[in-house]
């Protein structure tokens, strides 16, 4: 039987493609460096300003968000137990941790999803939605469903310094 000339090409470029995405680098990595940041929480007119600083280490991307008028936050990004780079997130805060995975990625944004847990016993279920414009900026945008659906808490725009 002889392959018709299309199907071979078809084969080698879908071959190709799955291959690269394979081999691409997570998305995260581009969080690598420095950024200052500004976000609005919920309705709130008061813009937060903060530092995120990430590096890699080994497998781990480890970073640290240091708000103006609060603590350090720890960001950890890890591989997921079924090898996918850098797909689970924990953050650590002085009142709450919160615990994300990687639910979707396209070559300029991601999406997380997972659960907030505050030390007073509250959980929430959360969202971030990560879209890049371009290697020296990011938007960022959280959701949470404290009240009873997801709702935009916080959105932070991000440039690298």
């Amino acid at each position: 039987m002889r392959c018709h000339p299309l199907a071979f090409s078809l084969f080698a470029a879908f071959s190709f493609t799955a291959a690269a995405a394979a081999n691409a680098a997570p998305l995260a990595e581009k969080l690598a460096g420095t950024w200052t940041c500004h976000e609005v929480e919920g309705k709130s007119e008061n813009d937060t300003i903060m530092t995120l600083t990430y590096r890699r280490s080994g497998d781990w991307l480890i970073g640290e968000i240091t708000e103006v008028k609060g603590s350090p936050t720890l960001d950890v990004w890890f591989d997921s137990f079924g090898g996918k780079p850098l797909a689970l997130r924990r953050l650590l805060a002085n009142d709450a941790t919160i615990e994300m995975e990687v639910v979707e990625e396209t070559a300029d944004g991601m999406k997380l999803e997972g659960e907030l847990r505050h030390v007073l016993g509250t959980t929430a279920k959360v969202r971030e939605t990560l879209r890049f414009t371009g290697n020296d900026s990011f938007r960022a945008i959280w959701e949470d469903d404290s009240d009873g659906g997801l709702h935009v808490v916080l959105d932070r725009r991000c440039a690298r310094i």
